[in-house]
């Protein structure tokens, strides 16, 4: 139990919290409950006074009352929710500044969907626990002054009242054990539900190219009949929560008019005392029942903030370290490396000369893209290390080390936004406009984005969609050469494009790659060729290093992998 609140703590150490606001809240409640109860009293004595004639000044205080409470209720409702945004909001900002810190590692284990929902509606939990504790302070406050206040009415009546007390105490407990479960359920089954839709959503047009319409209608069954179940049993709880408030309330009825009943007949208790006592248990039980209901919602929300939780104990990439200067080679040394234990890389070896052009080439899966992102450190290797000179890269600052970076991908998407804001996006400082026409002239990219409504400041559609694939590359490369990178990785840049697409896109890459060391994964022979070395791969393993020239005489594969080429160009 220790752990666990130490645990919810941290969550929301650094976060700015509005005492202010929870000093408001918790004020205007205790005035809220305090003018409810005086409100009682006052109709009390006007119903006993109202035997002989009607109290005007009692009448009048007791208007006054309510339009107090009515404003105290607002304030309420308004701080309560003030309150509850401002630390959901400070809460998913630190959620959200640590997605932005953690290893990439983290994300391989993680699905986006519900990396998303930490930050979404997890974060939102968040404010329970305190909007809870003010609501359990001001039940403890109103128990306690209703009772004393029942007490020196009248001892009798107040002491068969107190039975209200251990059987609220039973539906509470049935209700947040139900309420656990009913928690637990819901956030699985809806987890699921989301995860799957997304995904199929975005892969509409395979489900119909493939014709999988009644397949995936008859599995989607299964996944909303499931939820349904987990839904209704959630609405289940809440109906058993208002049952049990109602029975007691209905208690509070039959202590207060049975057992009253009897003392007024006996005239030992006026009406209007009896009404006191009524409408005291009554709040009583009201200030219970949003208790528990409350309750209800910190468990629900245990689930989301063990999950933030654990999310804030991974640790950061590291930042720390020397700023780095100048070019120097880039030493790959004895270095292996695996995703969830399933090697990929096995005792790699080479040398990437400053300056140079460096080709890797070989199988799919032969971990080419993973040496980038060991370059990137995206991931640290398991085994061996990785040298800038004589020293390991992770002994350089993290931000410094990227910096000297660019890397030009297969895929690289877009964000939403101008095209001016992707072409600058994360650079730091202000880019003019002779700037950027200079990189896109030089990226092959100046043309269309004159032709795009807006030119630079074109809006930029979901994923770049209003773009061609080898549009996209050529932005990327623009975005690239603004950069100033001393260091260039190429991940099959001229992949999946057409001729001419290609061809732009090589030209476009051959002038970025003029005069930086650049480390590319070669697809295409003529990629190769303008290497000024080559390192084959096969599973894994390097089996070959030189020249162009050298391995043609001296590598198979190499050999094979330029016939193929060769054949491709024919065709």
């Amino acid at each position: 139990m220790k752990k666990t609140l130490k645990r919810y703590v941290n969550i929301f150490k650094g976060v700015r919290l509005p005492w202010v606001w929870m000093l408001l809240l918790m004020a205007v409640t205790l005035l809220e409950i305090t003018l409810g109860l005086e409100s009682v009293e006052i109709s009390a004595s006007i119903i006993d006074a109202s035997q002989s004639a009607i109290d005007t000044d009692k009448l009048v205080r007791y208007v006054v009352n309510l339009g107090l409470t009515l404003v105290t209720l607002m304030g309420q409702t308004y701080f309560s929710g003030v309150l509850s945004q401002k630390i959901s909001a400070g809460v998913r900002v630190k959620v959200w500044d640590k997605l932005m810190r953690l290893p990439l590692g983290y994300y391989d284990t993680e699905s986006a969907n519900d990396l998303v929902s930490r930050v979404t509606s997890d974060s939102a939990s968040a404010s329970t626990y305190f909007t809870t504790s003010i609501n359990f302070i001001s039940t403890v406050y109103a128990g306690v002054v209703v009772f004393l206040r029942l007490f020196r009415l009248h001892v009798g009546l107040a002491s068969w009242s107190l039975l209200i007390i251990p059987c609220t105490l039973g539906v509470g407990a049935i209700y947040s054990a139900i309420s656990y479960h009913s928690a637990l359920l819901g956030t699985r089954y809806n987890a699921k539900t989301t995860g799957y839709m997304t995904e199929r959503v975005h892969n509409l047009r395979l489900i119909r190219a493939l014709g999988a319409e009644r397949y995936e209608k008859n599995k989607s069954a299964g996944i909303f009949k499931r939820q349904y179940w987990a839904d209704l049993y959630g609405q289940g709880t809440v109906a058993f929560i208002v049952v049990g408030m109602q029975a007691l309330g209905c208690m509070s009825l039959v202590i207060s008019f049975v057992t009253g009943g009897k003392m007024v007949a006996d005239g030992t208790l006026t009406i209007g005392t009896l009404v006191i006592f009524y409408g005291f248990s009554s709040a009583v039980s009201l200030h219970m029942s949003n208790l528990f209901m409350a309750f209800g919602a910190i468990i629900g929300a245990n689930g989301a903030l063990k999950k933030i939780s654990q999310l804030l104990e991974q640790a950061d990439e590291p930042e720390g370290g020397e700023e780095v200067a100048g070019e120097e080679d880039i030493v790959l040394d004895h270095v292996s490396f695996a995703y969830r234990d399933v090697p990929v890389l096995h005792d790699i070896s080479c040398r990437i000369k400053a300056g140079c052009v460096t080709a890797i080439v070989g199988t799919n899966g032969a971990g080419k893209s993973t040496i980038l992102k060991l370059l990137e450190r995206m991931y640290a290797p398991n085994e061996g290390r990785i040298l800038f000179g004589e020293r390991k890269i992770s002994e350089y600052n993290l931000t410094s080390w990227r910096h000297t970076l660019a890397i030009v991908a297969q895929d690289t998407p877009l964000m939403s936004g101008t095209v001016r804001e992707n072409l600058t996006y994360g650079l730091g400082r202000e880019v003019s406009d002779n700037e950027l026409i200079e990189a896109v002239k030089l990226a092959n990219a100046y043309d269309f984005i004159m032709e795009a409504p807006g030119g630079f400041d074109a809006e930029v559609g979901p994923g770049g969609s209003n773009f061609s694939g080898g549009q996209r590359q050529c932005l990327a490369i623009a975005r690239a050469v603004i950069r100033a990178p001393r260091y260039l990785l190429l991940d099959e840049a001229t992949s999946n494009l057409d001729a001419k697409c290609e061809a732009d896109v090589a030209t476009a890459l051959d002038r970025l790659m003029e005069g930086r060391t650049t480390v590319m994964i070669a697809h295409s022979y003529r990629a190769a060729q303008a290497a000024d070395e080559v390192i084959v791969m096969d599973a894994g393993h390097i089996v070959g290093m030189g020249s162009p020239e050298e391995l043609l005489r001296t590598n198979t594969y190499y050999r094979i992998f330029a016939r193929r080429a060769d054949k491709e160009a024919v065709l």
